[in-house]
């Protein structure tokens, strides 16, 4: 098992900062598909991978089938071209796991 691995799937130029922290980065290609490096992260043990939102809807089954695992922790991330703010249920199901409630609801509690 990968403990602490962290990697990060998305285009070349969204992975290059994180590529400079050391982050393990996956930039999909004919030879090995988003939806594939995703695969193999997970049969890694790989703690957390991060992906661009751009990929959100290519591997949303793949991230639905992991909410119920405990790693990998799946964290979406705008790219380089900006954010629509399609992560925040991946982030407020992330949350709602660690603690057991939706810190990120706006009705009161």
């Amino acid at each position: 098992m990968a403990q602490g691995r962290v990697a990060f799937i998305g285009d070349a130029d969204s992975v290059l900062g994180f590529r400079a922290l050391g982050v393990e980065t996956i930039v999909p290609s004919e030879s090995e598909g988003a939806e594939e490096a995703f695969d193999r992260l997970v049969r890694e043990g790989v703690s957390v991978i991060m992906i661009t939102e751009d990929l959100m809807d290519e591997l949303q089954e793949k991230i639905d089938g992991t909410v119920h695992m405990a790693v990998p922790s799946v964290v979406v991330l705008p790219g380089i071209r900006g954010t629509g703010r399609r992560g925040e249920q991946t982030i407020r199901e992330l949350i709602i796991r660690a603690v057991g409630v939706d810190l990120m609801s706006e009705e009161p509690r």
